[in-house]
């Protein structure tokens, strides 16, 4: 459970928010302009106020290429609504990245204390920030033979002028069916 005001770790999602997601699909579909045939809730996060806000992460079953993120407001009776929906699409990294995965190889050895012969991008999302000019890219790279191999990098980069990329965080040991999740 969240400190008041705070928000809580990102959760595996439980029935209660299976059923909000229930509640809220028409109004996402809606708001989006766009049909699926269901509303997975996939993980969350939630903050306690007057009332609760949860941040959801579903899964529409239309395809694996995408998520929708849902901003969802509970108040103290248990009224339901929906704040935003968003659809994040997941890009092939053949789709160019205003930087080279070069540019952060050696941050990420430093960081990992490993060395990699391999250092392939698969595929990434952008967060959309509010600020101008800066995006937070999260990378899924290929960086060995093994199964567990894989690395999602989370970069930041301002990309008005020359860009350079700033590694913010890494997750080790993942797997190639390992969702792109936000981390910080």
């Amino acid at each position: 459970m969240p400190t008041l005001g705070g928000w809580s770790d990102i959760m595996p999602a439980k029935e209660e928010v299976q059923k909000i997601c229930n509640q809220m699909k028409k109004d996402v579909q809606i708001r989006l302009n766009q049909e699926f045939p269901v509303l997975k809730a996939l993980t969350y996060q939630q903050q306690v106020l007057k009332g609760y806000n949860f941040s959801i992460k579903t899964d529409t079953g239309a395809d694996c290429q995408s998520s929708i993120y849902l901003s969802v407001y509970r108040d103290p009776s248990g009224k339901l609504e929906l704040k935003d929906a968003v659809k994040i699409e997941l890009s092939p990294i053949n789709e160019a990245l205003p930087f080279s995965l070069d540019q952060l190889k050696h941050v990420v050895e430093k960081r990992t204390g490993k060395n990699y012969s391999k250092f392939k991008g698969i595929n990434y999302k952008i967060l959309l920030t509010q600020m101008m000019g800066y995006q937070d890219f999260f990378i899924k790279v290929k960086a060995g033979e093994g199964i567990k191999d894989f690395l999602i990098l989370h970069v930041g980069c301002a990309v008005i002028q020359e860009p350079k990329p700033e590694l913010k965080g890494l997750l080790v040991n993942k797997t190639l069916n390992d969702p792109i999740e936000y981390f910080k």
